[in-house]
């Protein structure tokens, strides 16, 4: 779980970020009620090289919880598809990397635009466990905030330093959230992109089973691959296997580069 405040995002530590130059372009998106820097680690070790990263704040994110409040599942995959856009038009081809909900975004974009040429995502759910999937849309007409336990999953103690999540999370954003779940989880047979889909065994956030289910889906995909962290936690991105996660993703994504690495950097 990532590190919840209850004050104001200072604007310059969560603002979006662009790394790198190359002709090979990565979008990575965040998570739900997160903002940027949760993936900054991973873009400058795909900016280093030789790829074009590009991390996005989703629409109502990184801001308040009464933004968040305010905006919803079309509009946080339309902020996610107007970066990829940007992207595009600078790139040679596209990829999306993607965490916790980012992961479900960044599944969505490959369902439903072909100019993705391949996915990885971390801890990406497309149901949420037990009985919480069930009351979030009763509680939602009558609760208007959760608050976050602070239960801390990561290894590495020290790493929930780099993640910046909202302490108070709007109801009505929670029941998008679920119905974004079940959106995704319809289209991943449309997915023809590959995907690498990795998970910490440590999640208690989202069930590491989710993993299972996705790969489970994803029969249309020219190739997918499935990595069990026992190590990690939600917020792998930053956790104690991110230098190996990191490796990871980059080999992926090179290795299902249509551009290749010559043209990138040139």
């Amino acid at each position: 779980m990532a590190a919840c405040t209850l004050t104001p995002f200072d604007p310059e530590v969560v603002r979006p970020w662009a790394l790198g130059d190359g002709r090979r372009g990565v979008l990575l998106v965040h998570g739900f009620a997160g903002t940027p820097p949760e993936l900054r680690r991973l873009g400058e070790h795909l900016a280093a090289h030789g790829y074009r990263c590009r991390g996005v704040a989703l629409a109502g994110h990184a801001s308040t919880p009464e933004a968040l409040e305010s905006t919803g599942r079309r509009e946080w995959i339309a902020s996610a598809q107007a970066a990829l856009d940007a992207l595009a038009a600078e790139c040679d081809e596209v990829m999306v990397a993607g965490q916790s909900m980012g992961g479900t975004i960044a599944l969505h974009l490959a369902a439903t635009d072909l100019r993705v040429a391949a996915v990885a995502t971390m801890a990406a759910p497309v149901w949420l466990r037990g009985p919480a999937r069930w009351a979030v849309p009763v509680v939602g007409r009558v609760m208007r905030w959760q608050h976050p336990g602070t239960d801390i999953d990561l290894y590495d103690l020290e790493a929930i330093d780099e993640l910046h999540s909202l302490g108070r999370r709007p109801m009505r954003a929670i029941e998008e959230f679920v119905h974004l779940l079940g959106d995704v989880r319809d289209e991943l047979a449309a997915i023809r992109a590959p995907v690498l889909v990795l998970h910490g065994g440590r999640d208690r956030t989202i069930d590491p089973a989710n993993a299972l289910e996705i790969e489970r889906r994803l029969v249309c995909s020219a190739e997918v691959r499935r990595r069990h962290f026992p190590r990690s936690g939600h917020g792998m991105s930053v956790d104690v296997d991110r230098d190996e996660i990191n490796a990871t993703v980059l080999e992926w994504f090179d290795m299902h580069s249509r551009v290749g690495a010559a043209t990138a950097s040139a």
